[in-house]
C-alpha cells in the first residue's frame, strides 16, 4: 500500500470566521512580505541610532592633554633618551633638539612637542619648545635640526626657525608651529608652564 504524507498547509486563520489562508495564498504571501519589509525597517532604525550613538561616545572621550606641571619625557630614542624617561636640562647641547610627551600622556599626538636648545644656559633656560606638528597638514616634523638649525617638516618641505617663534622661513605653511612655555622641574627635569599659545590641528 502506497503511504502519502498529509501536510497541513494551514496558517493563522485571521479574523474569526475568514476561512483559513493556504500557503501560497497571495494574501498569505502579502503578510509575509509585509512582516519582512518590518522587521527590516525595524533593523535600519536601530543601527541609525546606534551608529552616531557610538560615534558620539567615541568623540567625548577625552584625550589627555598637556597641562602645567607635566615633567616632559622622551618619544623615542633618536636623540638617546628612553621613552617615557624625563628630559634632563643638560642633556640637549645648543643646537640640539628631541620630541618630547608630558609624561603618561604619550597617546595624544597633539600633545608632541620639539625642544630645541638655541642659547647656552642654566636649566630651562636657553630652550625652547613648541609643538612638534606641522601647521599645514598635521604630520610630525623632523625631530633633528636640519643642517642651518632649522625645524623641517618631511611631508611638503615646510621649515620653521626654532630661534625666531617656530617661524615659517618656507611654506606651503602660512603658520608658526604653536609655543608653550616650559620651566626647570624636580631633580634637572624640565617641566611644561603653560598651554600652546595657538591651536595644534591645521
Amino acid at each position: 500500500m502506497k503511504h502519502t504524507l498529509n501536510l497541513d498547509k494551514t496558517v493563522s486563520p485571521g479574523r474569526p470566521g475568514d476561512p483559513p489562508l493556504q500557503v501560497g495564498d497571495p494574501t498569505h504571501r502579502r503578510r509575509t512580505l509585509l512582516s519582512w519589509m518590518v522587521g527590516i525597517a525595524a533593523g535600519a532604525f536601530a543601527v541609525s541610532f546606534a551608529v552616531p550613538a557610538a560615534a558620539l561616545k567615541a568623540l567625548m572621550l577625552e584625550k589627555p592633554v598637556i597641562a602645567v606641571g607635566d615633567v616632559l619625557t622622551y618619544a623615542d630614542t633618536a636623540t638617546g633618551g628612553q621613552p617615557g624617561q624625563p628630559l634632563k636640562a643638560t642633556d640637549l647641547a645648543v643646537g640640539a633638539s628631541t620630541q618630547l610627551f608630558p609624561m603618561g600622556k604619550a597617546d595624544n599626538q597633539d600633545n608632541l612637542l620639539q625642544v630645541v636648545r638655541i642659547a647656552a644656559g642654566t636649566g630651562a633656560t636657553g630652550l625652547v619648545a613648541y609643538s612638534a606638528i606641522c601647521t599645514h597638514l598635521g604630520c610630525a616634523v623632523f625631530e633633528k635640526l636640519n643642517r642651518d638649525g632649522l625645524i623641517l617638516c618631511p611631508c611638503h618641505g615646510s621649515i620653521y626657525d626654532p630661534a625666531n617663534h617656530a617661524a615659517v622661513r618656507r611654506g606651503p605653511s602660512d603658520r608658526a608651529l604653536p609655543g608653550i612655555a616650559i620651566a626647570d622641574g624636580p631633580n634637572g627635569t624640565v617641566i611644561a608652564n603653560g598651554p600652546f599659545d595657538g591651536p595644534i590641528v591645521p
